[in-house]
């Protein structure tokens, strides 16, 4: 059965994001990277039918299988890469031997992989979000092979507060994200602008300690430069420069990337204090130009290097001016 066409093409119109509802034994993305179906045709039909920006709403199943304080709340949100995969190349180790220990092998094979993941911070009972859903279409198939929500049930449902959870083989959250709880859709609505001021400025600007710095891009490298895996294998995308809080650049710097992006900077390395921003410089020149002989430069501040051999190429570098070099 493909969605109702008239239905789609108002929810894709409206510039609101679609919400699919779904049934599961609990909610365990961190183990199980994928949102599975036991039959092909069910994980087939949503392929065709998904969106992009749609969002799947997980709920405990009314069964025994499900924890007791579970069942019939609404547990989680899932977003997903509507692609074929099978369970087993999103599944942890615990999740292969759960599904084995209680004979569900030949269940939820047919998977699509899920990039990001919420967990609702709120029991709250699925017929008070989904009451419409549930009036209009069999329990059955909302629980087996997902439904999409109406357009107003799924405003409500975004307005639950969440907080971000890890996904089985995505990269592991940062821990701002890992502690921010707010609801669904403030983590993908536009930002508001700063207000331009005008008028007459006068400031100074103080030399003060500078620290070399090295930030790492977590993500998948191989997607970001779109190279082959076997090509980058054990190699990391780095920024290097200067500044007098490292934290501070490296925060401007996600901030310039959307809430959604599946890439984050860390700061990886960073020295001791150069006792001025020109020195500071001078070293931070001399690191590029080691990094440029050394590995592959990507153009800029930006280079792909050999994640072992970083920190001692940074260490030769700073080792001339300042004593220890910081590992984070």
């Amino acid at each position: 059965m493909v969605v109702n066409s008239e239905l789609s093409d108002q929810l894709a119109g409206n510039g609101e994001r679609r919400v699919w509802i779904r049934a599961f034994w609990g909610f365990r993305p961190e183990d199980g990277g994928y949102l599975g179906f036991t039959l092909k045709g069910n994980r087939d039909r949503f392929i065709q039918a998904h969106q992009p920006g749609d969002l799947v709403l997980i709920y405990g199943a009314d069964q025994k299988e499900t924890e007791k304080d579970q069942r019939r709340q609404v547990l989680g949100f899932l977003e997903v890469d509507p692609v074929p995969i099978s369970d087993a190349e999103r599944s942890s180790e615990a999740e292969k031997r759960l599904k084995a220990a209680n004979g569900w092998t030949n269940r939820w094979r047919y998977a699509v992989p899920v990039n990001q993941a919420w967990r609702i911070d709120r029991k709250i009972d699925v017929k008070h979000v989904a009451r419409k859903t549930f009036e209009t279409h069999n329990p059955v198939l909302i629980a087996s092979r997902c439904e999409l929500l109406q357009p107003f049930e799924a405003a409500a449902a975004l307005k639950l507060p969440v907080t971000p959870v890890e996904v089985f083989g995505q990269p592991p959250l940062s821990t701002a994200q890992a502690q921010s709880m707010r609801s669904l859709s403030t983590f993908f609505e536009p930002t508001k602008g700063v207000m331009p001021s005008f008028g007459e400025r006068n400031f100074s600007v103080e030399d003060a300690d500078n620290r070399l710095y090295v930030l790492k891009l977590e993500g998948d490298t191989a997607a970001f430069l779109g190279r082959q895996r076997h090509d980058v294998l054990r190699k990391i995308v780095v920024k290097v420069g200067h500044a007098k809080i490292p934290k501070q650049r490296c925060d401007a710097h996600n901030a310039h990337l959307p809430p959604a992006c599946q890439f984050r900077w860390k700061v990886e390395l960073f020295s001791r204090p150069f006792s001025g921003g020109a020195l500071a410089k001078q070293a931070e020149d001399r690191l590029k130009q080691r990094f440029n002989d050394e590995f592959e430069s990507l153009g800029g501040e930006f280079f792909l290097v050999d994640e072992t051999r970083v920190l001692t190429e940074f260490a030769e570098i700073t080792r001339s001016a300042v004593d220890v070099i910081v590992g984070i």
